[in-house]
């Protein structure tokens, strides 16, 4: 294929708050050989047009006007994983605006563009970027799909073969190692790449290596290194104050971001996260100053969170104003229908009328805030259901959603943290201290008591056992896994059964995402080989 066809078949998108600058963008663009071009005006087209297809390369202006800017459209781009990692995207700026640069650059933009630029210019940034991306199109595919393993084993080809992007290959092949818990490997690897240059990149994985073993003093000594090597790397701040809540500073975890604050002052996800530590510290007047922040620019986009809402309303009912936390949720439902049931929102609203003394408006809200399954809530959503359960007097209800979010997500400690924090609250300081241990325990037992029902034959029990405790515990991976397991067992041992197969392949499905490098995987798969030789089935 030529240079030029292999042009034609590029797309394009370029999103733009102003007509002339998307036309100007275009006309570079052709006089390049890209004529596959989309323009949109901002975040909300720019979003249609990712939901009917995919783009080569994504031109975004910093400035998008009023509201969400072009950083926090990455990052949320990022953060939702709506962007292959095969998509270019190039943020371009005014060359005065240079802290949006490092703005954006925080959210990893491929490269980023300062006007005004050339034709020319464009054409030599774009060709080294496609070439790149070109030449680690297997290694993005791999990461995308979660297959760590294997993209570890591209990235030491690559390395090994010497190539141009060697350097790329190797701060992919560090968080790989990362992504799939090898942090031992992942701390040895960083180290050996820092004995040859101190990289940024390199120091922040060595962290996060020293993070994930838990050695909390080490890491916290690199990240300190870190910021005074490049105080500009924000995730550096941001683990920093991660880790420093685990230690237990949280006026220091609140110092921390309040410094990568000075440096991206209107990163959203940064804003969110002063919220969080501060609610943890009942400073409930920075969360409302945070989230009145991240409310403005977001107020009629497409980037909005209803949790953002329902967060500064418990804060305002938490400072005793729940008639403004009621109108901040009548305001939300007011500017996106999609909200008018929102559990979330509901559960806040129950509150504030519990804490205005209208009991009978507080269990209709909270009626709403409970028609949704809360195991299919997210997490955040969940907990703000469980309050309000717990402070309207239904703390059974309360408690049993805590306890199916400890258990459904085993290694979130800062979710643990909040469900306990809630149960200290509103029941008691001696049922918080042992409810974790509790939910662990409950795990085990029921995990052992499948076990004993399949040692004795009693496959079908034991598949019905674990199949119910995944309905209720979906992004719990060792609940997943052994309810796959056992439906196929079952299966393997008293018959073929289309259902209990499909259910088994949905569950490791749903493995694959929750958890692709999980040691089940090869035991599932033996059991279908197993299944297919004894009833001859099609491989």
């Amino acid at each position: 294929m030529s240079r030029e066809h292999a042009a034609n078949q590029r797309r394009f998108l370029i999103i733009d708050d102003l007509a002339d600058m998307r036309s100007a963008l275009r006309s570079q663009l052709g006089t390049l050989g890209y004529n596959d071009v989309a323009l949109a005006d901002g975040v909300r087209s720019a979003l249609e047009h990712l939901a009917q297809g995919s783009f080569d390369v994504i031109l975004c202006d910093y400035y998008l006007g009023s509201g969400a800017d072009g950083q926090q459209f990455l990052e949320h781009l990022r953060g939702q994983r709506m962007l292959p990692r095969a998509t270019l995207f190039i943020m371009i700026t005014a060359e005065k605006a240079y802290s949006a640069v490092v703005t954006a650059a925080e959210s990893l933009p491929d490269d980023y563009l300062i006007k005004p630029f050339t034709a020319d210019t464009l054409r030599v940034r774009l060709q080294h970027l496609l070439e790149k991306k070109a030449r680690l199109l297997r290694i993005d595919s791999l990461q995308d799909k979660g297959r760590w393993t294997e993209v570890i084993a591209e990235c030491d080809l690559l390395i090994a073969s010497g190539d141009r992007f060697k350097a790329d290959a190797m701060r992919i092949r560090g968080q790989a190692l990362l992504a799939c818990g090898r942090n031992d490997e992942a701390l040895e690897f960083y180290r050996k790449v820092l004995d040859v240059r101190p990289l940024p990149w390199a120091r922040l994985g060595l962290a996060r290596a020293q993070q994930g073993l838990e050695r909390l003093d080490e890491c916290h000594g690199t990240l300190l290194q870190l910021i005074e090597e490049a105080p500009q790397l924000l995730a550096a701040y941001d683990l920093l104050s991660r880790v420093e809540l685990a230690r237990g500073e949280a006026d220091a975890a609140l110092r921390t971001l309040d410094k990568a604050c000075e440096v991206s002052p209107d990163s959203l996800s940064r804003l969110r996260a002063i919220a969080a530590v501060a609610e943890t510290q009942a400073d409930y007047e920075r969360v409302k100053t945070s989230l009145h922040r991240v409310l403005k620019r977001t107020q009629f986009s497409p980037l909005r969170d209803t949790g953002d809402v329902a967060q500064l309303s418990s804060a305002y009912v938490e400072t005793g104003e729940p008639e403004v936390a009621i109108a901040l949720i009548e305001d939300a439902r007011k500017a996106f229908k999609a909200d008018a049931r929102s559990p979330q929102l509901a559960a806040m609203e129950a509150l504030a009328h519990h804490k205005a003394g209208r009991p009978e408006q507080a269990a209709a809200a909270l009626a709403v805030a409970l028609e949704a399954a809360p195991q299919d809530l997210p997490p955040d959503a969940a907990l703000r259901v469980a309050q309000a359960c717990l402070a309207t007097g239904r703390p059974d209800e309360g408690e049993t959603i805590l306890k199916n979010l400890i258990q459904g997500n085993p290694g979130a400690a800062t979710l643990h943290t909040k469900a306990t924090a809630l149960v200290k609250n509103y029941i008691s300081p001696e049922r918080a201290a042992t409810l974790v241990d509790e939910c662990s325990a409950e795990i085990v037992t029921l995990n052992n008591e499948a076990v004993r029902l399949g040692k004795e034959g009693h496959y079908d029990a034991a598949a019905r056992m674990l199949s119910e405790a995944a309905k209720r515990l979906p992004d719990n991976p060792q609940i997943v896994a052994n309810a796959a397991a056992a439906l196929l067992a079952d299966v393997y041992n008293t018959g073929l059964d289309a259902d209990k197969l499909r259910r088994a392949l949905e569950l490791q499905q749903r493995l694959q995402t929750l958890a692709p490098e999980h040691p089940r995987h090869k035991v599932l798969g033996e059991l279908q080989s197993r299944i297919r030789t004894r009833y001859a089935q099609p491989g």
